[in-house]
């Protein structure tokens, strides 16, 4: 609990609205999503942490995946609210990963998993990234080592643009980006 807390003090420090956002494409997803006040009746089919899962909602509606891969135990994705196929990973064969023509639009690790195994799955899944794929990680600064996953992650060379909200860190392999990090207030 306390390191929360004192991750929670650290990313209010530090994190910015709209206003500190120089990116277009980070820019439009923080004002017309992340900030989106729309009250959606799928809200109330909602499990569980409501400001979180109606994040995630949000995120998943602005950038209508046909297809998410979830990674770790099922918790805030609902089949039955979005129009989108959600295969959890433990359904794939990892040889089936290794074929060149699957890819997902996002893709969502649940951070239960320990850093090596999070690690492992990024790398398994680098070869089905696509330029507008979207990969969120949950849980990132629950504890020390899911900061440095985080951490690492952030500092892949394929990565190019990563937002941290707390709660989730979002992964972005933009080709025409700069490298950049963005610390989200939502």
């Amino acid at each position: 609990m306390l390191h929360i807390l004192k991750s929670y003090i650290k990313f209010l420090w530090n994190s910015k609205n709209e206003h500190g956002v120089h990116s277009p494409f980070v820019f439009d997803l923080v004002t017309k999503c992340f900030y989106d006040k729309t009250k959606y009746p799928e809200y109330s089919l909602l499990k569980n942490n409501p400001k979180r899962a109606q994040l995630l909602f949000r995120i998943i509606r602005y950038f209508k995946p046909k297809t998410i891969l979830e990674i770790g135990n099922p918790t805030e994705l609902d089949t039955n609210i979005f129009s989108s196929e959600i295969i959890p990973f433990e359904e794939l064969q990892k040889n089936k990963l290794s074929k060149n023509n699957i890819t997902f639009d996002l893709v969502y690790f649940n951070q239960n998993e320990s850093q090596k195994a999070t690690i492992e799955y990024f790398n398994l899944l680098l070869h089905t990234i696509t330029n507008n794929v979207v990969w969120i990680i949950n849980d990132i600064h629950k504890s020390t080592e899911n900061e440095n996953t985080w951490d690492i992650i952030k500092k892949h060379p394929k990565v190019k643009v990563t937002i941290d909200t707390f709660h989730f860190g979002m992964v972005f392999f933009r080709a025409e980006q700069e490298k950049e990090h963005f610390v989200i207030r939502v």
